[in-house]
């Protein structure tokens, strides 16, 4: 996927230049978390997660990632209520 590639190098600079620990920088780029946040940059998805942002320079959470690059993000509540979702138990 060629478009991931700039948006892999977007996410690695922004978590550089926020004022977060190296060691939650280092973190963040290598888990998942960093390709989850890129992929919905570079194809313009809306990233569903539990987590919470939160004010703290020792860890970066996607919310935050999120918000600091301009992707949609929203907690799973809120996309099943987006999405008009049911659940309907079978007799």
């Amino acid at each position: 996927d060629s478009a991931i590639a700039p948006a892999l190098g977007s996410v690695s600079q922004w978590a550089s230049t926020q004022g977060y620990k190296p060691a939650a920088v280092s973190t963040f780029l290598q888990v998942a978390d960093y390709y989850l946040v890129a992929y919905a940059l570079a194809h313009g998805h809306t990233v569903v997660t539990h987590e919470v942002a939160r004010n703290s320079l020792h860890s970066i959470k996607i919310p935050s990632a999120c918000m600091g690059l301009g992707v949609k993000c929203m907690t799973p509540f809120d996309m099943l209520r987006r999405e008009h979702a049911r659940f309907v138990l079978g007799s």
